[in-house]
This record gives structure tokens, sequence and C-alpha cells, in this order.
């Protein structure tokens, strides 16, 4: 039964799994889980739902859930749908990425109990730091100029966990850059993202007592997005549920594992479910696409999973168009032909329910330059945003657009700003915790009306954050990414002139058009897709032509997660030639994966 202080909100939303076998099985559930979702399958909405069930149910006060995803968008989008069942963040119910994870509930609290040789107090380095340190060691160690590069590093430090294994010793060169690097960061009292990981997986691995805490904290751990998230983790759930008795609840596909280059492995979600104690449960109903979009996406995938529509007889759509005069005239295509056309084919359509996916920044560029020209607002995700999307950046974000005028209509919640601001802090008092809350709300409300988004932040900075900075140095790195928001809004900034309401809706919003990469894409859906670039050698890319087996068929999960994002259309793209950064023409043709892909 649910206890009287939970919401009563998840039984209604439970009343909309029973319909489909998977979901409700899932729900069901009072073991270890592993729930293998197709697109579209409606596994958020189980997964938000079991979990509100899990914490009314069957976990009783102090104790809480863990639910650890991919990004720090999808714990928002998390949060968000959690916030709808009536669960808010607290210390019962923690919802973020593996590194905060590792951070604040082992590396934080155990590390220097365990010994772990590490410098203290905890400070992470900023991107910049890290980039930097690993620079003047390359250079020292291979001379300038000729560094293997740091994601390659970060790759072999992230894949090969036992140091005293082969695969660490055997690249020798590999080894001893990560070696050096680490050894300068520990110089410089740092410590880096990989490491947060790294000592998180040892001190559940190497420590029965660490087992023991998280266990009595969290019986119930829940895992999002598993194929994405690395060996690292794997090591620790199969602790804490093998070994300690937590009960898991996984969610995955490995047909949308894409993070290979990171260090993803979508193996380990396939043999997880494998497990005799892991209950396998799979989701094949797609409430998202159309029976034309279902099949194209399988086709273009190679694997017949079975899935099936929601509404078989709704109508769907996936077509090519040839723009003959380049990468450019694809993009003007796109925004000056496909935008509208899509916009007056269903009454009620926005331009937020259409976006243009991409491979990389440079196509970004294209498709950017004629949204432009035609006038659309738009919002763009890659790596030519002015900043990251971390916990800190988007609480500001949510703050933004509570003064812009969602405290009017209590979106965002102005308790959700405070349970994530008093987060931050860690460990506070509850007396601390008031008086914290009291301060933001102050600042909140003497911020009021949609101003300009550069005072706002700059305010919220001098008042509030430059104190929690610090007194916060693990926070150092988000802090970086605050500042990049800031310098943005500056004069000269991509985002001069941004209003408070503007900047809450950097993610998205009904009324702009969503420029996204392909890997920026996955956890989002629309009406129409529009996918730019489909020339061999552009996508898949050169260096992904030269690879491996294994990395060419990411490269088709990746073709495949885009097209699985539309709802109703999906309109692809090609030239048959591209151009490099030099100006030199290849004539290769449309990519490979359209291939017989239409008929």
């Amino acid at each position: 039964m649910a206890s009287p202080q939970s919401s009563p909100k998840y039984l209604q939303a439970a009343l909309q799994l029973r319909d489909d076998p998977g979901q409700w099985a899932a729900y069901e559930s009072t073991g270890n889980c592993c729930v293998l979702a197709g697109p579209g399958s409606g596994k958020t909405k189980t997964l938000v739902t079991k979990l509100a069930r899990v914490m009314a149910e069957d976990v009783r006060s102090p104790r809480g859930v863990a639910c650890i995803t991919f990004s720090n968008e999808a714990a928002r989008e998390l949060v968000r749908r959690l916030r709808q069942l009536g669960l808010e963040q607290s210390p019962r119910l923690f919802v973020g990425t593996v590194h905060s994870f590792c951070l604040l509930h082992l590396l934080l609290p155990f590390a220097q109990l365990a010994g772990l040789e590490l410098p203290y107090p905890l400070k992470v380095a900023t991107e910049s730091e890290a980039a930097s340190i690993y620079r003047a060691v390359a250079d020292k160690l291979r001379g300038i100029g000729q560094p293997v590069r740091k994601e390659d590093v970060d790759r072999h430090r992230r894949v090969n966990l036992d140091r005293d294994s082969k695969a660490w010793t055997w690249n020798q060169e590999m080894t001893g850059l990560a070696e050096a690097y680490e050894q300068e960061l520990r110089k410089q009292g740092l410590i880096d993202f990989e490491d947060i990981v790294h000592y998180g997986q040892r001190l559940v691995n190497e420590h029965d007592w660490v087992l023991k805490v998280i266990r009595a904290k969290f019986p119930v751990l829940a895992v999002d997005e598993y194929q994405d998230l690395g060996a690292a983790l794997d090591r620790i759930v199969r602790r804490l549920t093998f070994d300690a008795g937590v009960r898991l609840i996984a969610v995955g596909d490995v047909d949308q594992s894409v993070y290979g280059f990171t260090g993803a492995n979508s193996e380990l979600l396939e043999e997880l479910s494998k497990e005799n104690d892991v209950a396998a449960i799979r989701l094949k109903i797609n409430y998202r696409s159309g029976t034309g979009i279902i099949e194209v996406a399988q086709r273009a995938l190679g694997k017949d999973r079975g899935y099936e529509s929601s509404e078989p007889e709704r109508q769907a759509s996936v077509q090519s168009h040839k723009c003959d005069k380049g990468l450019q005239h694809q993009a003007e295509y796109a925004v000056q032909t496909l935008v509208p056309a899509a916009l007056a084919a269903k009454e009620g359509r926005q331009l937020g329910d259409i976006a243009v996916l991409y491979r990389n920044r440079n196509v970004g560029d294209a498709a950017a330059i004629e949204a432009v020209k035609a006038k659309y607002p738009f919002v763009r995700i890659d790596n030519a945003a002015p900043y990251r999307k971390v916990p800190l950046t988007s609480w500001v974000e949510d703050c933004a657009i509570w003064c812009a005028g969602g405290w009017k209509v209590l979106s965002p919640p102005l308790h959700d700003l405070q349970g994530r601001w008093i987060s931050f802090h860690g460990g506070l008092s509850d007396k601390q915790a008031r008086d914290g809350a009291a301060r933001l709300t102050r600042f909140l409300w003497n911020h009021r009306g949609d101003g300009a988004a550069l005072d706002f932040v700059a305010a919220l900075r001098a008042e509030l954050l430059n104190v929690l900075i610090a007194a916060r140095p693990e926070l150092a790195d988000q802090t970086a990414h605050v500042e990049g928001m800031h310098k943005a809004l500056e004069k000269g900034g991509v985002l001069v002139g941004t209003t408070k309401a503007q900047l809450g809706r950097r993610d998205g919003a009904p009324k702009q058009l969503n420029l996204l990469t392909l890997h920026s894409a996955k956890g989002t859906e629309y009406d129409v897709v529009i996918i730019l670039g489909l020339d061999q050698g552009e996508f898949p890319s050169p260096n992904w032509a030269d690879n491996t087996p294994e990395r060419m068929d990411e490269a088709r999960r990746l073709f495949y997660v885009g097209i699985t994002r539309a709802r109703d259309e999906v309109h692809l793209m090609y030239s048959g030639f591209r151009q490099d950064r030099f100006g030199r023409t290849w004539r290769e043709g449309p990519s490979q994966f359209l291939d017989g892909l239409l008929p």
C-alpha cells in the first residue's frame, strides 16, 4: 500500500501501462529486472512510474532510491517526469549521472576513509585545466605538435580499469601518457572526470563495507540508458546487485548504443539481461512513429526487431532528397522548403515540432545559416553551443524562466529550485538548508520580470553563486560552464541580447526550430525529422569508414537513432558528393546507409 505521504498520481499513471504487456510486466516486477526498450516504447514513462511505486510501496524512509542515467539532460527529463507524479529530488531520491553518483555518494563520503591516494579536499579539474595539463605532459613526452589525442588516452583509462592487467601495461605509449597526466593532476591537487568513476568503482569493488552503506541508503538502484554507460558502471552495478543484494531496475536498448568511442559497450546490457537473477522484459510497441517509419528504421538497422506501431493505420513517410549543389543547398532546401511545408501540413504544428539533425557542428553551421536567413528562432545543441548543460547551468536556466513568469504557473516549482540549490551545498544542517532556501527565494522574488539575462546571471553569481563556488571546489568544472554562459551573454557573445525567458528555453521551446547532432537527439521526439549530410565520407565519416566493423555498426545505429526520433515524417538529404575543409570535392555518392533503404 502507498504510504500516506506519497502521491497517488503514480497509481493513475499505472493504469496507462496495463494494456502494454511489457510495460505492465516491468511495473509489476518485484526483483531485478532488465527492460529492453525499443524506440518510442514508453520506457521513460514506465521507468518513472515504476520508481514512484517503489518509493511509495517498497522503500521506507529514510532509505531511498538512486537512479543513474547517461547525461544531465536525461536526468533533467527524469526529474521533470517524476515531479509530475509528485516526487521531488530529496536525500531519499537521487537522479543524476554516473559521475554525480560516484562523486556525491562514493568519493566525497568514503574516499578518504578508504585511504585512496587522492588530493583532499577533492577538487575536479575544469575541462580547460585538464586539457592544459595533458597538453603539457604530452608535449614533454612526445614532442610539441605530436601528442596522442586526450580523448584516446581518456578512453584507454576508461576501458582498462585494472591497472595491473596486460591490457593496461601492453600499450606502453598510451599508458605512459595516462600515468604522467594523472601524476601531474595530483601534483596540482586535482582529479578529473575519469578519476571520479574509476575511483568510484574501486571503492565498490575493493571495500565490502562500502557496499553495506550504499545498500542501507539505496536498497534499489535504477539505471537508465545502460548501453551507453560503460564498464565502470557495469562493475558497480554487478557488485551492488549480485554481492550486496541491491535491487536493480536497468533500462536500455542495444540498438541505440552510439558511444563506443567513449568506451561504452552494448554487450554489457545484453549480458546483464541474460543473468539468472535478472528478469528480461521487452517493450515492442512503438507509440511514437507510424508504421512507414518503423519499417524503414529496421531496414536501416539491418535487423528486424518485430516492433509494431500503436496506430498501424497512421500515415508516416520517409523520403530522400538529392540537392545537387552540395551541403549548403541541402540546408537551404530543408529550411526554405521542407520546414514551411511541414508547418502547413498539420494544424497547430510549430517550429519546436521539427528537428534538423546532423553528424557534427560543421553541418550544423550550414543549417544555422539558413535558419538565420529564414528568420526562424532556433536552439542549437552541438559542440558550437556556448556552454554545456550541467546541473548548475540547467538550474540557472530554470531560475531564469521562473523569474520571467514561471512563478505565476508554478513552472518550475519554487521548492524544486530550492531543493537543487541546497543539494549543491552538500550536507547542510536543517537550519542551514532553511536559511539557504530563504536567501534564494528573496533573490528570485526580487528579480521577477523578463529583463536581460546578462544582468540576471551577473547578479546571481555575485549574490549567491560565488559564495557556493568558494565553499565547494568540486563544482569547479560546472562553474566554468556558468562562466561560459555569462561570456556568451556579454557584448560580442553569441547570446547577446538574450532575455531571461529565452535563456530558460535554451533546451528548446515550441516556437524554436531544433538544430542538433544525432548524438544529442537521443531521447527526443519530433513530428518531423530532417537529416542533413547523408553523403559518403560525411556520414559515415572518413575516420569511421577506415575503422573496424564495430565502429561501422555503431554509425549505422546512429543513423537508426535519427530516423526513430520522428512521429510523422523523415527527410533524408544528400548531394552525392562532399567538400572537405580544404575545398576539395569528393564524389563518392550518397551514404552507404541509403543503399536499398527506400523502395
